[in-house]
């Protein structure tokens, strides 16, 4: 049957389906590399918001150890009062971002900061993003989704929707997870 592309291109099956995945390598590097640029500026954040935390311990310590040039400052207390509103600028900044739209097997919301233009959270994003199209299971994230995701593969087997071959590799996927969750966060790494 093949397809036509936008510029008038004609491709068949097997041409459209090579075209499909150099597509989708294309959006999942522009992806890759968009989060980890958004890593880049969130780690840098960070880090330089440390840098004047030490920094400025380290301007109060020398006040206080040479009290003598704290008389010379006219506008010390200006320094601190800008610091400080700097800093509450940031926390309530930090505060008031969009938290993610997933909600947990257990009812309560994921609560991580959600990607810009998205939804979710990077984790939860990057969970839906991997969820097969036959078959639906939760993220595997807790004891919970993982006893629901149990439960799916049950219903599967019972209702004849799945072959016991794969019941059984998702059961031994379900029983990795299982072993595995309480090592697991799905926070961004720092670098």
């Amino acid at each position: 049957m093949g397809a036509v592309l936008a510029d008038g291109t004609r491709l068949n099956d097997a041409e459209y389906e090579e075209y499909k995945k150099q597509r989708d390598a294309r959006e999942q590097a522009a992806t890759d590399a968009y989060h980890a640029e958004q890593r880049k500026i969130y780690h840098d954040a960070q880090r330089l918001g440390d840098e004047a935390a030490v920094a400025y311990s380290a301007y109060v310590s020398h006040l206080k150890q040479h009290p003598h040039v704290y008389v010379t400052f006219k506008d010390d207390q200006d320094l601190h009062n800008k610091m400080y509103d700097h800093l509450r600028r940031n926390l309530k900044r930090a505060d008031n971002t969009p938290r993610c739209g997933y909600t947990k097997v257990n009812g309560e919301p994921c609560g991580s900061p959600r990607m810009t233009d998205h939804e979710l959270c990077y984790a939860h994003q990057r969970m839906e993003a991997l969820r097969p199209e036959k078959f639906d299971l939760p993220p595997l994230e807790d004891a919970n989704s993982i006893q629901i995701g149990l439960m799916h593969v049950a219903r599967g087997l019972m209702d004849g929707k799945m072959d016991t071959k794969t019941a059984s590799l998702m059961l031994r996927c379900l029983q990795i997870a299982s072993s595995n969750v309480a090592n697991t966060n799905f926070g961004v790494e720092e670098e």
